[in-house]
């Protein structure tokens, strides 16, 4: 990949900011376990050792990144091992030496399905982590309230939310007319993308029976029509709006979005084997790829701290979506 459009730059200078460990632990699910800090400290360590904390669970106290700092449930564990640090990985917290082992049985303690297999927003992250350290055959655990888990049955109520949520896109792509504007699935997390990423991974990691991975393809199918369709929507969004200051940030953006994200789930499942796209689809998504490289390529050649001026919060999601677009464009 020619340097200027996957990002790298970006996340280099800006994502290496030990003062937003959010941007941080993006930076590494984009570049890997040997990100490292604009001091030059790898970015695992740092995020392991100073972001961790001892949580209440019930009469237990276990290791956990609070819900303060990493803004979704095991969203900075299940990065760690997406960016292939072991199990076995040790590191010093509070003078003691820990693994991040550990830290997946915090998470484990910490997870109560009653309180949050309702929650779209709450739920892909999870299932991520634990998809990824949890066998298929072994698919149940109990946490530190006693409570029976069954990643299997999570992963089942979180496809019946995306396909729910998903329904008006669906039926509006068979019936081959433009996209009916906002569906409940755009209310999820990046527009449901991070669900239907943490499905296509339980559908890779064996956790999906044979009718639940065809759903899985039914939704990534959907997720490659969205590419265009949800573009077409956010374009004529900002056509009206351009004169508006920083109108280029927030289009920009919202694409990006779009665009990286998608590009994730669909790298994600084609290389594991859980998606086989057509022939269409794969000019589609070819389509999509090129225009998401123009825009970061684009936006490399702009001043970023203008977005940082204008909506600080808009420019930490430009470096969080930069960061999920180098990852689509460099999966391996």
């Amino acid at each position: 990949m020619r340097g200027g459009d996957d990002g790298s730059a970006i996340i280099r200078k800006w994502a290496a900011l030990p003062e937003d460990p959010w941007a941080v632990c993006h930076g590494i699910r984009a570049m890997g376990r040997d990100f490292k800090l604009k001091d030059g400290r790898r970015a695992v360590d740092w995020v392991l050792e100073t972001q961790l904390a001892l949580v209440p669970a019930n009469n237990l106290t276990v290791l956990a990144f609070p819900l303060q700092v990493e803004v979704h449930p095991n969203s900075f564990l299940k990065t760690l091992l997406e960016a292939g640090v072991p199990l076995d990985h040790t590191f010093t917290h509070q003078k003691r030496p820990r693994t991040l082992t550990d830290v997946v049985d915090g998470a484990r303690a910490l997870f109560r399905p009653a309180q949050v297999v309702g929650q779209a927003n709450m739920l892909p992250w999870s299932i991520i982590a634990f998809s990824r350290t949890t066998s298929s055959l072994r698919p149940r655990w109990t946490n530190a309230w006693g409570e029976h888990v069954n990643l299997e049955a999570v992963v089942e109520h979180a496809l019946r939310l995306m396909e729910e949520a998903s329904f008006p896109l669906a039926k509006a792509m068979r019936e081959d007319r433009p996209e009916p504007g906002r569906a409940p699935v755009h209310e999820f997390t990046c527009g449901g993308t991070h669900m239907l990423y943490a499905l296509v991974t339980a559908a890779a990691t064996g956790h999906a029976s044979r009718d639940r991975a065809e759903r899985i393809r039914q939704q990534t199918d959907l997720m490659v029509w969205r590419l265009h369709a949800d573009l077409d929507v956010i374009e004529r969004f900002y056509r009206e709006r351009a004169a508006q200051p920083g109108a280029y940030w927030y289009e920009v953006d919202a694409k990006i979005k779009l665009l990286g994200h998608g590009e994730e789930c669909l790298a994600l499942g084609t290389r594991r084997n859980v998606v086989k796209l057509s022939d269409h689809q794969q000019r589609q998504r070819r389509t999509a790829v090129a225009a998401l490289k123009r825009m970061i390529e684009d936006m490399e050649g702009r001043n970023l701290g203008e977005a940082r001026d204008l909506d600080r919060e808009l420019f930490r999601q430009i470096v969080g979506d930069t960061c999920h677009a180098r990852h689509g464009l460099a999966f391996t």
